[in-house]
């Protein structure tokens, strides 16, 4: 009997014990068609690489072998160029004379895009003020680059991509809005990011590069180096 309720004793003890950090389920990704408005003449429609939460279906990242452009009644396979890890452009065909292209998969159209006339105009360096990089580590771990400009993101802008300083794309974030800082890395504790991301470290060389609602690139901007810090988090 006293054995009986030493190990009831025991497992009491250990029921009430504080709990173990409880497992996070991870997210998925899947691909986002980025473009709206026309596209120029040597341009495709811009694909970033979406995160969403683990309940949505997991679809894979911005590279879609499936999908085709439907120009007309004529299906034809993309060439699809990489702009940074999980940013893609499906570039249009050069003979595209059509005003409508459609980007689809079976009978599932994911985007819809408009040929520009007119005379494509030069693209501007960011012009970047700050690249920060912070860390937190723990249960709750995170990590997060942000970069800030010196004002509002041109117009047609639709993702900024951080490279290192010889020009290798390491990662991107989407323009929301007209705020003057863009994350362009996003990684918490529980979160997946696209194939071949690069987290940047305080201290590296670092430029940025606009891309346009067509899918074309602007110059890089001067190199930076990253500031930020690392804190302790839980435990």
């Amino acid at each position: 009997m006293v054995r009986l309720a030493s190990w009831f004793a025991l497992v009491t003890l250990l029921s009430s014990s504080a709990p173990v950090a409880a497992k996070c389920a991870m997210s998925h990704l899947r691909p986002k068609p980025i473009t709206t408005g026309p596209v120029v003449a040597g341009g495709g429609i811009v694909v970033a690489t979406e995160e969403v939460s683990y309940d949505v279906a997991d679809q894979g990242d911005a590279i879609q072998p499936t999908w085709q452009f439907a120009i007309g009644g004529t299906k034809s396979k993309p060439k699809i160029e990489l702009l940074a890890p999980g940013l893609v452009v499906y570039r249009l065909p050069t003979t595209t004379a059509s005003a409508s292209v459609k980007l689809v998969a079976g009978k599932t159209t994911f985007a819809t895009a408009t040929l520009s006339n007119a005379k494509p105009t030069a693209l501007a360096a960011p012009k970047v003020t700050a690249v920060r990089h912070d860390r937190t580590l723990g249960r709750g771990s995170s990590a997060y680059t942000r970069v800030t400009l010196d004002g509002a993101p041109p117009a047609g802008m639709v993702a900024l991509v951080l490279a290192d300083a010889k020009g290798t794309p390491r990662s991107f974030g989407l323009i929301a809005d007209a705020s003057n800082e863009i994350t362009v890395y996003a990684h918490s504790r529980c979160g997946v990011v696209p194939n071949n991301t690069v987290e940047s470290s305080v201290g590296d060389k670092v430029t940025l590069v606009w891309v346009d609602q067509s899918g074309r690139m602007s110059p890089a901007s001067k190199i930076l180096t990253v500031t930020g810090k690392t804190d302790g988090g839980d435990e």
